[in-house]
């Protein structure tokens, strides 16, 4: 690996941890390319599921709860997190991240979006959950394939 490789390779990796670290700045809106959900007083619950895929770790999930705004005003909210790790993203195929909540006890994730191409950070759309068991949810979906899905620990 050369060392401008190694430097970039290590800023992306400091950038993604310093926007969850520093509590995730708050945006405009919760597109469905989000690079940071519209929430402050953020702190993850739960523990993080790493997700294999082609023979790798390849993604992270997280859930959060976080103080969000939605159209009927502000509260506590659910939302979760896909981080694709450097050594899937650098193999330069064309992948999307897949997140949401998942509600025990429903079919469907709540909050749920689809990344831009090759995004490495992406957030679900915040839900008002947090009176209900809720898993963050996440899946990788690559040339036609889809990966493993990962769910973090049920939180209640």
């Amino acid at each position: 690996m050369s060392p401008l490789h190694r430097v970039v390779t290590t800023l992306a990796a400091l950038l993604a941890a310093a926007t969850i670290a520093v509590g995730l700045a708050p945006s405009a809106s919760a597109a469905t390319t989000s690079t940071s959900p519209p929430c402050s007083s953020v702190r993850q619950i739960g523990d993080r599921k790493v997700v294999s895929d082609l023979g790798m770790s390849a993604f992270t999930v997280r859930q959060y709860i976080g103080w969000c705004h939605d159209a009927r005003g502000s509260a506590w909210m659910n939302f979760a997190s896909v981080y694709v790790w450097d050594q899937y993203h650098v193999r330069g195929f064309a992948y999307r991240s897949l997140a949401g909540v998942a509600v025990r006890g429903e079919p469907e994730t709540r909050g749920f979006t689809t990344s831009a191409n090759r995004q490495q950070l992406s957030y679900s759309t915040p839900v008002r959950t947090t009176s209900f068991c809720t898993q963050g949810w996440g899946k990788l979906s690559r040339a036609g394939s889809e990966s493993a899905q990962g769910l973090t620990t049920l939180v209640c």
